[in-house]
């Protein structure tokens, strides 16, 4: 999920909304005395912090954008020189600690929390020690360049890296599928669970850390966390979970065909994970699953906050035990091993992906698309199409396209997501857009919002070639309401023919205690007016959504599910045309510019 850290800037993760505005020379002045004062071990002078709350008031976005992107350089320049210099750990982390609590909103208690999980427990990670001990031409501007993409941060000596593709498919070649709508199959996509373990009903909801609802008395009864979860900055109780799954238990699995899983089982606690700790929530969390999907087939993929620390997926060829994550593609290729076949081990253990015919004619490609998160310090390490993820999807597409499969594709991290790497992201709508007709649709988490994304042909640009569904997420973290998805897939062509998504109200399930009243919140067909889901239907309804903001309303009404607190916050003619902007931003650069 988009809201974990990469420590080695974590300072500067809330900056473009923490800063207020002066002169760029006096900030960046201010900026470069005060970090040099941290170093020395003293108080964060007052003047760095004004210069921090300085740079949110400059009113040219350029400039703004340009002094954030300095102000990066500046201080990941002194992290950087001072390690080279010969500070110790200890050092390290007073410094930055400091740095955190100047720059970020998190408080003290996650701050160090985060430095400690980097940097001081001895059998634990120190990545960020790491890269800049063994990445030799590491730069602030490359650093600050996949931070602060969305901030049009630049790095001069970026790597343009490219995937090959093949020659297109000769139309004469191609080979005619029967499209047959009348038979279909039913998918469960859950996504996002977040299970927290230290939920305490009845808690303190709005408290100084980055997550909530896990101790601590509320001074105002609103504030209390719910029994059910809360809207408030909070992740799922484990009697939530269960609930969830003995639902479509009781009601849905005996009609469902597989079930995909999106990703994103650990807490957004980020700043207290332990390898053990996530080991036993996966576990845990797969473990039901197997329960209570007794003779249906998971399809899991990885999320971001799996791993430990929070968003890290080592690069290839990084062995060494206090720093690799390889951990996770063990675990992972033994818990899903009681779905998958043999022959996807060799995948999930070298970067956590895999593919399986489910049926003649009909594959799944999942990915581990969080390697291109912004977050995944590993990037600044090495950013080249990390464990070979995209080399090996052309590959496996291109035989699909051969044997005239229809793929669906999994993964947590959704096109066009603003903080996916920028050339990661241009390579994989490359392969989409060659892929087009081998694709049956995508499915994705992450970002917690129900939204879709509809890629457009690059040569006949009012044509509509594919579709990527959101599952928005479980947890309500922040202030949605739980659901979960049940698509209707066409047998033939493995299209999406439709599909229904259930919520609870949150507001009710805790004010009664008693089971929470799943309801269907909508169906997609019904709901737009339209005939089919085939992908022209996707193009009229966009120019539909941009002619009618009583329907662009509606999509936000679905994309929040109906939260009484995002329906109450609103979203203004300004905020619909972002999120219309969206649906066709399937490109990293494209989101930027929404």
């Amino acid at each position: 999920m988009k809201f974990a850290v990469a420590f080695i800037i974590v300072a500067f993760l809330l900056i473009g909304n923490a800063f207020s505005s002066v002169q760029q020379k006096e900030i960046l002045h201010a900026i470069e005395n005060g970090i040099d004062k941290l170093i020395s071990g003293g108080t964060p002078p007052a003047f760095l912090f004004n210069a921090v709350k300085n740079i949110s008031q400059i009113q040219d976005e350029s400039e703004h954008d340009e002094t954030i992107c300095k102000s990066c350089q500046l201080v990941l320049n002194n992290v950087i020189a001072y390690r080279r210099s010969g500070a110790h750990k200890k050092s390290m982390m007073s410094y930055l600690k400091a740095l955190c609590n100047v720059f970020s909103d998190y408080g003290s208690v996650a701050c160090s929390g985060y430095v400690e999980i980097e940097i001081v427990r001895k059998t634990e990670r120190d990545t960020v020690l790491f890269i800049i001990d063994n990445k030799r031409n590491l730069t602030p501007e490359r650093v600050c360049s996949i931070h602060f993409q969305a901030n049009k941060c630049q790095d001069p000596d970026a790597d343009k890296w490219v995937i090959p593709l093949p020659p297109a498919l000769n139309a004469s070649k191609a080979i005619a599928r029967e499209t047959d709508q009348t038979t279909s199959i039913k998918v469960l996509h859950l996504t996002d669970i977040h299970y927290d373990p230290q939920y305490q009903p009845d808690s303190n909801a709005e408290c100084d850390e980055p997550l909530c609802c896990q101790n601590g008395t509320a001074s105002d009864p609103k504030n209390a966390a719910g029994y059910w979860g809360d809207y408030h900055v909070c992740d799922m109780p484990q009697h939530s979970v269960e609930n969830l799954l003995a639902h479509i238990k009781e009601h849905h699995v005996k009609d469902i065909e597989y079930v995909y899983y999106t990703g994103d089982i650990i807490s957004h606690k980020s700043w207290t994970t332990s390898k053990e700790e996530n080991t036993k929530t996966i576990k845990y969390i797969y473990g039901r699953f197997a329960d209570v999907f007794q003779n249906k087939t998971v399809y899991p993929i990885l999320g971001n906050h799996e791993p430990h620390p929070t968003d890290f997926y080592s690069s290839d060829g990084v062995s060494q035990d206090h720093v690799t994550t390889q951990w996770i593609f063990n675990l992972s290729a033994t818990e899903w091993s009681r779905w998958l076949p043999d022959d996807t081990s060799a995948t999930i253990l070298k970067g956590g992906y895999y593919t399986v015919l489910v049926r003649p004619g009909f594959r799944i490609v999942a990915l581990n698309s969080n390697v291109c998160f912004t977050s995944n310090l590993w990037l600044a390490y090495e950013d080249r199409d990390p464990h070979q993820q995209l080399t090996w999807l052309v590959e496996v597409l291109h035989k699909a396209e051969q044997l005239n499969e229809r793929v669906h594709i999994l993964s947590h991290i959704p096109p066009g997501e603003i903080l996916c790497h920028k050339q990661w992201s241009n390579q994989f709508r490359k392969i989409i857009n060659r892929f087009a007709n081998t694709i049956s649709a995508q499915f994705n988490g992450h970002t917690h919002i129900d939204e879709f994304r509809v890629f457009y042909s690059p040569d006949k640009p009012d044509r509509v070639i594919n579709v990527a569904f959101n599952g928005a997420s479980f947890t309500t973290f922040v202030g949605f309401n739980p659901n979960f998805r049940i698509y209707q897939v066409n047998s033939s062509d493995a299209m999406v023919a439709n599909f229904d998504q259930f919520i609870y109200n949150l507001t009710r399930a805790n004010e009664k205690k008693t089971a929470p009243e799943w309801y269907k919140l909508y169906s997609f067909k019904e709901a737009y007016g339209l005939p089919d889901l085939k992908l022209d239907r996707f193009g009229d309804l966009l120019q539909k959504m941009s002619n009618s903001l009583d329907l662009m309303w509606q999509y936000y009404r679905f994309l929040v599910r109906d939260s009484d607190v995002k329906i109450k916050e609103g979203c203004d003619t300004k905020c619909l045309k972002q999120l219309l902007c969206y649906i066709t931003a399937v490109e990293t650069n494209e989101s930027v510019n929404c």
